[in-house]
């Protein structure tokens, strides 16, 4: 069925999450004050009564019977040991109904309680005693969405990726591995063959693709293998990327507690300020990666632990992890192949009146469906308040995860900052999407495609082999400083999301930190994209919480409700004057609009969800259109918005704004020669204080910065101002100009004997 496992359990008892070797250290840890809590909790559980336990005063039956086990294997408490066997017999015999919703994890819990029994209190068991135990565990097995032997679903998402075979079938298998191995050959067989090369492909992105509501969860159940096998004495099974995951939900955290939304998640309460449903989650982490940033992150969402994760909790916490502050790591985050997303902050502090700005962008190189958004190319803005916002919500009005909402609007791109190319025959090509077993008639939203007609890819095998690569990096830099970094940059290739519709698309995302007070930073998003009717429609969309205005090319959305104080202003460069739409859609009967219905997703109490957007159009039908958008914030309440001006020459196009001048390629393809007039203005290389020049799309290699030093037309003299070398991964030049030199620039690809640049001149890439 699956290849032998590689590993097998050691033999004696006990070698379920610990061995005997560990005991002395667990019993000592119970004394600590930092799983006070934890210790304390387990002691409450194990002092109900075995009547007691199916009461509703009890917790549950299953942490009555793990808190006596362990203190008998811990303590030697022989009568809390006979507790535990007595009330494991009784309870291991529960009838279930397959059929009810997320069942599965309840029955695995019954399985895993019933093991730990067996094995911390193996010679308190006779052996008729462990054959009735061994015949309920393959019973509850068989009740498993998994199925015995564990060959349904896929090994990336579902419920089978959370506890059922990665902690509940394999802890069993473990436990009962002398008396009856196929349990753990089946359940480990499937883990080495499958789902262990799986996570070691998208580990080392240090990003989970099933969000901020499912990730983390997905991630607890990933997370067991881990302890399961060290604690046997094997070691990490794992790649040790695993650990840069825990990363990316420090990154996507917002000021005021919450997170930047990702996937199927429903947005969380105005007055919680913690997110403590990742605390256990960053417990644990610390306790095996010795991370210190981990130890933060769990201590600021310090709360009380969920009933299911208090046992391991106090078995995998490691309280000598002395935690560090967030505020000594690099504010900006990129989390890599094969995914594609940065993140950049200006800062840590917190609370609703933080200066910080959160920025993410999404390239997005891979779509695993199920929790997973229709979102390549996506980004997010956060300033005192949620501005470039996800919306909809999982749960609500219309229902989770089967719902109108969720199927026809949240999951779409069409709520998504992305870009839509809408075709009005796209139906007759895909006219169904297939999901959790049902079919469904598809709708158009002008988005993206759903690979596999909406299926998630059962083997790495199949993510890699069929149509789930959606995207492309095509660029990368943060700097100049890599710890405060000025600019954070990003592109991609986004033309696989698209059905055939799309015939190019890259996206570049460019975050400008200007260390300013009441001008934090801005986003720039520059889109080239190719259709391959010149009919089909053109659609940049940004999302909002409260209703925007706009006046010209200017678009403003404020967050001023509920006690934020943040906004956006964002210009619209491209498309420009006559050639520019810009329309609002939203408000009552319109928030989650899709070309004529409405999927409505009531969800009281809070606005997350949102309910506007405005969407950016060319007027005139071409095959090629730029979009250029400068999205500056502030305070609501504070000064004017900065100018921004549109910059063009014939190679490069790009806004100024600030003390920064901002250039990108229009051809789609690395500028590979030269010279490339930069279309400077005057003001901007006479600031006193100078300017940054940036520009991306530069093909590797040494190009140098001309000034014009006199002359005109083919008779101007050049200078050399500076030169850098421009590496393969980021084809960015960036260059600080430290003022009054003014003149026309220009840029020039060098055969290798172009000099080092001035002193007193920053740059490089």
């Amino acid at each position: 069925m699956f290849p032998k496992p590689p590993i097998t359990p050691p033999s004696g008892h006990p070698r379920l999450f610990m061995r005997k070797e560990h005991v002395p250290e667990l019993r000592d840890k119970a004394a600590r004050p930092e799983v006070k809590q934890a210790w304390e909790r387990l002691l409450q559980y194990s002092s109900f009564s075995v009547e007691e336990a199916g009461t509703e005063s009890c917790p549950g039956d299953v942490y009555v019977i793990e808190a006596n086990a362990l203190l008998y294997v811990l303590m030697d408490d022989r009568e809390a040991g006979e507790k535990a066997k007595a009330l494991a017999l009784s309870s291991i015999t529960k009838p279930f109904n397959p059929a009810y919703q997320d069942i599965s994890r309840e029955i695995g819990r019954l399985m895993l309680a019933g093991a730990i029994v067996y094995d911390w209190c193996y010679d308190l068991i006779t052996d008729a005693e462990r054959a009735f135990l061994i015949r309920h565990f393959k019973r509850l097995a068989e009740l498993l969405e998994c199925g015995y032997p564990p060959v349904r679903e896929g090994a990336f998402v579902g419920h089978s990726n959370e506890w059922m075979i990665q902690r509940d079938m394999l802890g069993t298998g473990i436990a009962i591995y002398d008396e009856e191995p196929d349990m753990y050959d089946w359940a480990a067989g499937r883990f080495f063959d499958q789902m262990l090369p799986a996570r070691n492909f998208f580990y080392p992105s240090g990003w989970h693709h099933q969000g901020d509501g499912y990730g983390g969860v997905r991630f607890q159940g990933e997370l067991f293998p881990t302890f399961l096998f060290d604690r046997m004495g094997f070691g990490n099974v794992y790649d040790e990327s695993q650990r840069e995951v825990g990363y990316q939900w420090i990154y996507t955290r917002r000021p005021d507690g919450k997170l930047l939304r990702d996937g199927d998640t429903t947005p969380v309460m105005l007055k919680q300020t913690k997110y403590t449903r990742l605390h256990f989650l960053y417990l644990i982490l610390a306790g095996y990666y010795k991370d210190p940033y981990f130890t933060s992150q769990w201590q600021r969402d310090e709360g009380r632990l969920q009933d299911k994760d208090v046992l391991f909790a106090f078995l995998f916490a490691d309280p000598d992890v002395e935690a560090k502050p967030l505020h000594e790591l690099p504010l900006t985050r990129y989390f890599g192949e094969p995914t594609g997303v940065m993140v950049a902050r200006t800062g840590w502090d917190e609370g609703i009146g933080s200066a910080t700005v959160v920025a993410e962008m999404k390239v997005g190189m891979y779509q695993y469906n199920n929790h997973q958004h229709l979102d390549a190319g996506a980004f997010q803005l956060y300033y005192k308040g949620h501005l470039a916002i996800d919306p909809g919500s999982y749960k609500g009005s219309s229902g989770k995860y089967h719902s109108p909402h969720n199927k026809y609007y949240f999951k779409r791109t069409i709520a998504h900052n992305c870009v839509l190319v809408y075709d009005p025959g796209e139906l007759e090509k895909v006219p169904y999407v297939k999901d959790g077993g049902l079919v469904w008639p598809n709708v158009n939203d002008g988005g993206q495609r759903w690979p596999n007609e909406g299926r998630p890819p059962l083997t790495l095998d199949d993510l890699l082999t069929q149509d789930f690569k959606r995207a492309d990096v095509l660029a990368h830099a943060i700097g100049p400083d890599k710890a405060v970094p000025r600019y954070s940059y990003l592109k991609g290739d986004l033309t696989a999301a698209y059905s055939d519709k799309m015939k190019q698309f890259q996206r570049s995302f460019l975050f400008l930190n200007f260390q300013n007070e009441t001008h934090p930073a801005a986003l720039i998003v520059f889109d080239r994209v190719v259709a391959s009717n010149p009919g089909f429609p053109k659609y940049w969309l940004l999302h909002s919480i409260e209703e925007p205005e706009t006046e010209g090319g200017r678009t403003v959305v404020s967050r001023r409700e509920d006690g934020y104080n943040g906004q956006l202003v964002n210009d619209t460069l491209l498309p420009e004057g006559g050639n520019r739409e810009i329309v609002k859609v939203g408000g009552p009967g319109k928030e989650y609009w899709v070309f004529g219905t409405n999927y409505v997703n009531d969800y009281p109490g809070t606005k997350e969800q949102g309910e506007w957007r405005i969407e950016v159009s060319p007027r005139e039908p071409s095959g090629l259109d730029y979009f250029l958008n400068v999205m500056q914030v502030k305070d609501a309440d504070g000064p004017a918005a900065l100018c921004t001006e549109k910059l063009e020459s014939d190679a490069l196009v790009g806004a100024a704004i600030h003390d920064w001048v901002v250039l990108f390629g229009k051809s789609g393809m690395p500028l590979d020669d030269g010279p490339a007039i930069l279309p400077v203005p005057a003001e901007a290389s006479e600031r006193a204080g100078g300017m940054h020049l940036f520009i991306a799309d530069l093909s590797p290699g040494r190009w140098a910065i001309e000034r014009s030093g006199g002359g005109t037309g083919p008779e101007t003299e050049w200078g050399q101002a500076a030169s850098y070398e421009v590496s393969e991964a980021s084809g960015v030049l960036y260059w600080r100009q430290n003022g009054g030199s003014a003149g026309e620039y220009r840029v020039r690809k060098l055969d290798g004997t172009g000099s080092e640049p001035a002193g007193g001149k920053e740059g490089g890439a």
